[in-house]
């Protein structure tokens, strides 16, 4: 018996009886492909059936990718505002050395990205996250031994190559096995596992600090192995991206993976059928010595395009101001007044909790909001919250002898508000948004490109962030209030949208003249008794 619903008339005989008689009534718009919404709708897939738990299974091996990078991005904000720490390896908390401590797993990063293509297109999307996982270990184990700023240097390079590698191939592979219609969801609940190793590596470092000796920070600097060694388990068991597959030439392959997850092992299922040969039309299948080429990605006006939205989403992400919080949260709690170690970790540890709830509500929506209108409208708020974050942080910076708590813990609330909107807006989208705009035979290399221009971006973060807040302290916040406007502007007039379409039905948006007006165009669409959708 089939896990899922079985198609019960096929897509031709629905419009056959639609043209007997349409009540306006039922007539509805909605934006994207009118044939995506007939497939998606004639036989739907059920959440809870014993396939679609599988294919949870396999995607949760994807998202512990986002998981390290969590754990990662979020362990040296804690642990550069341990005493301990800051005494062993003679560091303060912000400055040049800790910029560069910090700057040098972007660099890190770049490089590793330089990999990524050519190991997830010649190698597969699961080797890209093995290799990932390995490098990530390897990081581990030297941060966790380190005895002096080499070690760091080295270990922090390490897990930057390793994470690129990993966070660009695991939401490529989410992407491409995902059923369409749940495209938004799983890819956007992908980046929300961020927040669950940034949970656990604040969680840890709260605890470690109680600790007087070296326990503090290596204990939390050890468990960065944990997401690893899961990733490395779980890749020999789940199956390879069809969209790969199919792109050297393993056809049938591809299409049993396909009806097995998206269409309940019906072959014949109208969505299997439609993604086979959308598949076919468009993956084009490259040469060898094509994959260290990435002229590809701008050598025609669709492709410059798509490059865009990825170098929107790429530079506007990282540059919103959330990087503050990611790598100097502590630091800004010190501007809120709060000097106390272990209350600023705790805070931190508590943002990550608020922020995680961010995330996976925006993830929940990606589909109903849509990506252009949650990022313009967005980009606004995080500018308001933003703004008042620098209101109260600037009554601790007059030279008053004493300053009301009130302004400190409202200052600590728009922090909370400004993670929470953040994690709601970009979170769920940076990788999803990212994915979706390559073209399939870019996908992996664009990937590696988001990650090099991310990484640009916080290679400002890191190293000018460190240096500003110690030299003019919260003035250095209207820089990101004036940036969310500006990506307001941007995102309004420029944004595509990608909801309702394959990722190959695109392409006609991409060829537009205008795309981000194509994107925007809406389909006419009847509902049937039955609960389909058919396109007049």
């Amino acid at each position: 018996m089939s896990n899922q619903l079985e198609p019960t008339t096929s897509i031709n005989s629905l419009k056959k009886e639609s043209e007997i008689h349409v009540d306006p009534s039922e007539v509805k718009d909605v934006q994207g492909n009118s044939e995506f919404y007939e497939t998606v709708t004639t036989a739907p897939l059920s959440p809870w059936s014993k396939t679609s738990f599988q294919l949870y299974a396999i995607l949760l091996v994807a998202a512990l990718n986002a998981t390290a990078s969590g754990f990662d991005g979020s362990i040296f904000s804690s642990i550069n505002a341990m005493d301990q720490y800051k005494k062993y390896f003679h560091h303060q908390e912000t400055g040049k050395s800790t910029g560069i401590i910090f700057m040098i797993y972007t660099i890190g990063n770049m490089v590793g990205s330089l990999f990524t293509g050519p190991i997830c297109d010649h190698f597969g999307r699961r080797a890209g996250m093995g290799v990932g996982s390995i490098l990530i270990g390897a990081a581990a184990i030297v941060l966790t031994a380190a005895k002096n700023d080499s070690y760091l240097l080295g270990g922090r390079f390490l897990l930057g190559f390793g994470i690129s590698i990993g966070t660009s191939s695991a939401p490529t592979y989410a992407l491409e096995l995902a059923p369409p219609q749940w495209r938004a969801r799983i890819v956007g609940f992908y980046n929300t596992f961020y927040y669950t190793g940034s949970i656990l590596s604040t969680g840890v470092a709260y605890a470690s600090n109680k600790h007087q000796g070296e326990l503090a920070f290596r204990l939390p600097l050890g468990l960065q192995l944990m997401p690893p060694a899961l990733i490395l388990s779980g890749v020999f068991f789940i199956p390879e991206s069809p969209r790969w597959l199919t792109a050297r030439g393993k056809k049938e392959q591809a299409a049993q993976i396909l009806a097995k997850y998206h269409g309940g092992g019906n072959m014949d299922h109208p969505l299997v059928q439609l993604e086979i040969k959308e598949f076919e039309e468009s993956i084009q299948v490259k040469e060898a010595q094509s994959v260290w080429n990435y002229y590809d990605l701008v050598n025609t006006r669709n492709q410059r395009w798509r490059m865009l939205m990825n170098a929107f989403m790429s530079f506007f992400a990282q540059l919103s101001g959330n990087s503050v919080l990611t790598y100097f949260l502590p630091n800004m709690y010190t501007k809120l007044g709060i000097t106390s170690t272990d209350r600023r970790l705790l805070l931190t540890f508590a943002n990550s909790i608020v922020s995680c709830t961010g995330a996976v509500a925006g993830s929940a929506t990606n589909d109903m909001v849509g990506r252009r209108t949650k990022l313009w409208i967005g980009s606004i708020v995080l500018a308001c919250l933003f703004a008042a974050v620098t209101g109260f942080s600037s009554q601790f910076d007059m030279g008053k002898a004493h300053v009301s708590s009130a302004f400190s813990n409202g200052g600590v609330a728009f922090i909370f508000l400004f993670g929470c909107a953040y994690s709601f807006i970009y979170t769920p989208l940076t990788a999803t948004y990212c994915a979706e705009v390559l073209a399939n035979h870019t996908r992996a290399k664009g990937m590696g490109v988001h990650v090099i221009m991310s990484n640009c971006a916080n290679l400002y973060n890191t190293y000018v962030t460190s240096i500003a807040l110690e030299s003019i302290g919260y003035k250095y916040y209207f820089l990101f209030v004036a940036l969310n406007l500006f990506y307001a502007v941007m995102w309004y007039f420029f944004g595509v949208e990608t909801r309702g379409r394959t990722l190959e039905e695109l392409d006609s948006v991409f060829d537009a003249k205008w795309p981000p007006r194509a994107a925007l165009k809406k389909a006419a669409m009847v509902k049937r008794e039955d609960g389909q959708l058919e396109g007049l």
